[in-house]
């Protein structure tokens, strides 16, 4: 399976001046409880939604939006709740949040990748697809476009194993033996996977050489939450114009061009057009309504 390429650096590189980019928001506990806690999506007192809506609950913010996209908590309280779980492999690692200071280094092909990078936190738990929500109303993204995203990733698993304790290949772990294989530190050796999780994160792609860390992993596989949160900074960092190193034909305002983009790692080549067919077939089918619970 063909997957994303790391960026190719550009020799100069015309950094974009933004207006009003949001700081990193501050892991806030209600409860007085220390270290990061996630958001609950809403009170548990208020009703339990069932399967999604066909056409989602959240709609994409225009470029320029990244200064007003609410925070953690904000985006937690823009979830509709639901006990809906077709994926309960999923448990364990709904339930993980990184520690409140780790924060990955982003690549420098990306323009303002400190301020996007940084507000990286999966600072949320609860079942797979109030995740979906979380995350797409943290980056101004529709739900829906996460929904097919992940059933064409992974069809919906964050870290599937096998009775072994082996990764299971398109249920959370693909592209094995790219990289090098997976990052150091991982249990998978030289043919393992390098990427991770439920929208299969490429650690290698993810990653600046020159600062220490493996691409946001082992949080993209351990962490649904942090997965998807790591997906919708690059697809709202794409969407606002500060992927540069795409090339002369790229622009902002391209949602599908940087669907493409997180897979093939280029503007419309011909692997991009290949994945983003596939997902908007996905869109239309909406296989997940038919999941059980």
């Amino acid at each position: 399976m063909r997957r994303r390429t790391a960026p190719v650096l550009l020799a100069v590189l015309v950094l974009l001046a933004v207006a009003a980019c949001s700081s990193v928001p501050a892991a806030v506990d209600p409860s007085g409880t220390p270290g990061p806690q996630a958001r609950s999506a809403v009170p548990d007192t208020s009703p339990p939604h069932g399967l999604p809506p066909r056409d989602g609950y959240l709609t994409l913010r225009p470029v320029g939006a990244f200064g007003s996209l609410p925070d953690d908590v904000a985006a937690a309280a823009l979830v509709r709740r639901s006990t809906w779980e077709p994926r309960p492999d999923n448990t364990v690692a709904n339930h993980q949040v990184p520690p409140a200071d780790f924060r990955p280094a982003g690549y420098p092909g990306m323009t303002n990748e400190q301020a996007v990078f940084g507000r990286i936190t999966g600072n949320f738990t609860g079942t797979t697809d109030e995740i979906f929500q979380w995350a797409a109303a943290k980056w101004g993204l529709p739900d829906e476009l996460i929904r097919a995203e992940a059933a064409t990733e992974s069809g919906w698993y964050q870290n599937h194993k096998d009775q072994d304790g082996k990764p299971i290949a398109q249920q959370g772990y693909g592209d094995f033996g790219d990289c090098g294989g997976s990052p150091p530190g991982a249990p998978y050796g030289p043919d393992g996977p390098s990427s991770f999780g439920i929208m299969q994160a490429k650690w290698c792609t993810l990653n600046d050489p020159t600062q220490d860390g493996y691409g946001g992993w082992p949080w993209t596989e351990n962490s649904t939450a942090y997965a998807v949160d790591t997906y919708g900074a690059i697809i709202r960092g794409c969407y606002e114009g500060w992927e540069p190193w795409l090339g002369a034909a790229y622009h902002p305002g391209d949602l599908w061009g940087c669907v493409g983009r997180w897979y093939a790692g280029a503007w419309y080549n011909d692997a991009a057009r290949g994945y983003i067919a596939r997902v908007q077939q996905a869109l239309a089918d909406k296989p997940w309504l038919g999941w059980a619970s």
